[in-house]
């Protein structure tokens, strides 16, 4: 199956390069829609129970509160763990799932369960917002030279907290800092006396005149009029003209008992920033498993909308904590390590290969096995971070497209002056591509293991395995559908001076080229490596008895009487002409030459060899 899938892209190979620049155009679109993220979300699917009851010491809110909610709690299906905080007034209780339930489904069997729980008057649980962990991303101030803090705090609470509300994305605008607004009455006890009025008299009178009644339709002919009752408290004069009670036919009222005032609630907690010591801010959380990238264009937008319409009264939105600038500096950092790997292995490929064309073919997988890990990956919607990018390993992405472009310029190698058809390049191709097929699948498979991890081991390593899958997997398509119709395409008959430059810079160094010392090297040691592969082939003899009369030589060592010629393999000095001559080398017995990237040994007459 894998040798005709070779075939027909040799066969349609105008259509394979299409179509990979088809592919590479959907690549760059699947990148702008990717959810990149700094980091990956590690936090289990939990959700927070939060109860509030004024007035009720730790103790209490422990015994009626804490201990009824984590009863009906108990049970409750994938349940994995439960903690608990009570303090005074707040009771709080923290419940964590195991792995594979959603997150929505567990907060509705909680709500199901927190219902049937018996708690004191008054008080009414709820959930916290679907975040996790790392959902804060956008913190901002407001800041004015007109306003102040209790004004800034009216338009943070009814103008900018539900405009970000709104954007797609966000799921709480949380307020810290600031004054809580209220009506606030003094009142007289010489007064109470008086009147002979308690202070429970004077709440049940506001809570009683504190609300709007309906009432039905008074019709006139073909007209109807709605009847309604008013009473909602909307100002300092409603909540004093409230009757409290009547004193000799008179009423009484509100203002006659004591002072309204305009304040604020009594504050517990504070917020400085920079010079200024007291502020107010909002911290924007984001939806869990959204795209923190999209999400954050919309806050952008909004604030700056926001920005707009509150500068004529002087005020403005400073952000002073935004994920956005993490986000870009991680696209920057993996981007500049992808360009500078692709460079790194394209100026490796020329060095080795000894041909920028053959480079260039080896070197576009990289791009391509880029395109299909973005593809797959918002395909299949799991996130990008600093972790799953930056463990592209683009040494192993090359392997397999080095190893097809040898065996075709192997190929070329044998017939340098004769053009390639395209039952040779299959021929050459066919021989490599299930060793290639299963290696890059061994590699696959080899990180299997990560899929087994649960928890925050399997959030921070699940991406990275998907990651490199997707690039091994682009790589190996890229390998056998396009590298072979490029490696054919570009250069069709094979440059000599380019074949011949690693051999002819060999022979420079054996006649002496390279300097006396470097002759004089290659002469005393009778074996040596050269720490370099090349495609071309390499003639050089070396050892103590290199300008030894052949017959000598070999009868010093028992051997059969030398040929009478030099005997070099296909390919090597074909077209060369600076072919080797008998005289000049007499100490050579065979030149064995084994293609692209192989060993070339070369055995002189004292038995050894330097292999290259």
């Amino acid at each position: 199956m894998i040798d005709q899938f070779v075939g027909f892209c040799l066969r349609h190979r105008l259509s394979v390069i299409v179509v990979a620049f088809l592919l590479a155009g959907f690549g760059v679109y699947a990148w702008e829609t990717l959810s990149v993220e700094a980091y990956p979300e590690l936090g289990d699917v939990s959700a927070q129970v939060t109860t509030q009851m004024p007035g009720l010491a730790a103790e209490e809110v422990e015994q009626l509160i804490t201990v009824p909610l984590e009863r009906q709690i108990n049970g409750t299906p994938g349940l994995f763990l439960m903690r608990s905080t009570s303090t005074f007034g707040l009771s709080l209780i923290t419940v964590l799932f195991r792995d594979g339930y959603e997150d929505y489904w567990v907060r509705q069997r909680l709500l199901e369960r927190i219902a049937q729980a018996t708690l004191p008057a008054g008080a009414a649980p709820s959930l916290d917002p679907v975040a996790g962990p790392g959902g804060e991303i956008f913190r901002y101030t407001l800041e004015s030279d007109r306003k102040n803090l209790q004004e800034l705090s009216e338009i943070q609470r009814w103008i900018v907290i539900p405009a970000i509300k709104s954007v797609p994305g966000v799921v709480d605008d949380t307020n810290f800092g600031g004054f809580t607004t209220d009506y606030q009455l003094d009142l007289d006890p010489a007064a109470l006396d008086r009147y002979g009025i308690g202070i429970t008299d004077v709440i049940n009178a506001i809570n009683n005149n504190n609300a709007n009644a309906g009432g039905g339709r008074v019709s006139r002919g073909d007209q109807s009029y709605i009847i309604r009752g008013v009473g909602l408290i909307r100002s300092l004069a409603d909540l004093g003209s409230i009757v409290v009670t009547q004193s000799n036919g008179a009423p009484v009222l509100v203002r006659d008992l004591g002072k309204t005032t305009l304040s604020h609630q009594e504050r517990e907690g504070i917020l400085g920033k920079d010079g200024n010591p007291d502020t107010i801010e909002g911290i924007v959380l984001m939806l869990k498993y959204q795209n923190p990238s999209e999400t954050l264009k919309g806050v952008h937008a909004k604030v700056a909308e926001l920005n707009h319409q509150l500068e004529s009264e002087g005020v403005r939105i400073a952000p002073y904590i935004d994920r956005d600038d993490l986000v870009k500096m991680t696209v920057s950092k993996v981007g500049r390590t992808i360009a500078e790997g692709i460079g790194l292995v394209f100026l490796v490929l020329i060095l080795f290969l000894g041909s920028p064309r053959s480079a260039f073919v080896v070197a576009v997988v990289v791009p391509l096995a880029l395109v299909a890990v973005f593809s797959l990956l918002n395909l299949t919607h799991v996130s990008a971070n600093l972790l799953s990018l930056g463990a592209i390993d683009f040494g192993i992405l090359v392997d397999g497209a080095i190893v097809v472009t040898e065996a075709v310029l192997r190929r070329r190698e044998a017939t340098p002056t004769e053009e390639l058809s395209e039952s040779e390049v299959k021929a050459a191709v066919v021989q490599v591509t299930r060793p290639i097929f299963f290696a890059s699948l061994i590699i696959i498979i080899a990180y299997l293991p990560l899929f087994s991890f649960q928890r925050a081991e399997a959030k921070l390593f699940t991406p990275m395995a998907y990651t490199m899958a997707y690039a091994l997997f682009g790589a190996l398509a890229a390998a056998l559908a396009l590298v072979p119709a490029l490696a054919r395409a570009p250069d069709r008959r094979l440059s000599q001076s380019a074949a011949q430059m690693p051999v002819r810079t060999a022979h420079h160094l054996w006649r002496g080229g390279g300097g006396a010392a470097g002759g004089d090297w290659v002469r005393r040691h009778g074996r040596a490596r050269i720490p370099a592969r090349s495609r071309r082939g390499i003639a050089v003899a070396a050892g103590p008895d290199a300008d030894r009369p052949v017959a000598e030589s070999r009868h010093r060592h028992g051997q059969r009487p030398a040929p009478r010629r030099v005997e070099a393999s296909r390919g090597l000095f074909r077209g060369d002409p600076d072919r080797p001559q008998r005289r000049r080398h007499r100490s050579l017995d065979h030149v064995a030459y084994r293609g692209a990237g192989g060993a070339q040994t070369l055995r002189h007459l004292a038995g050894r060899r330097i292999e290259a």
